[in-house]
């Protein structure tokens, strides 16, 4: 179990609210997390049936795709689920955010689905800054530092044939 638990034992019925923290390391997250993850978990409990929404951010260091510079960059993201007692024979798995729980269940983890859900927070894309003018092709100058005098309209000379062809 995690740093990241909830005891649901003697739950009342109502919403509670709960913040935790922990190191990204106790999440097994790799070293481009470097603080601490701050989670905010609001629980509504109705009957047989747990309604959750947990908030969660940290920040990360990643290399720039573009320029190669690292930078910092702060993940949040979210994530709900609904936690339904098992009953004998009753489970549908006709919806995705809906987990079935024991009735004698006493905690519930939310370290492996936070671990999961900031995984996928991670961009495609890592940029520094969304303008990053990237690396120069011909002197591999950082154009967001240095303003290099390569021509920039070098196009490839096997591709000039190309442009002697008609769409017509």
């Amino acid at each position: 179990m995690s740093e990241l638990t909830i005891n649901i034992s003697r739950l009342s019925e109502g919403t509670h609210l709960y913040d935790f923290e922990t190191e990204p390391k106790n999440l097994e997250l790799d070293a481009r997390f470097v603080d601490r993850v701050f989670v905010h978990a609001a629980l509504e409990k109705t009957g047989r049936q747990i309604f959750l929404r947990v908030e969660f951010r940290t920040k990360s260091r990643f290399t720039c795709d573009r320029c190669l510079d690292e930078f910092e960059n702060v993940l949040s993201t979210h994530y709900e689920v609904v936690y339904i007692t098992e009953e004998s024979g009753a489970r549908s798995n006709s919806e995705e955010e809906v987990q079935y729980i024991s009735p004698d269940a006493t905690m519930i983890d939310l370290g492996e689905d936070v671990r999961q859900f900031l995984i996928l927070a991670v961009p495609l894309k890592l940029l520094c800054k969304d303008d990053c003018q990237g690396l120069c092709p011909k002197c591999g100058a950082n154009r967001n530092k240095v303003n290099c005098s390569c021509a920039e309209n070098d196009a490839d000379p096997r591709w000039e044939v190309l442009k002697k062809v008609s769409l017509n």
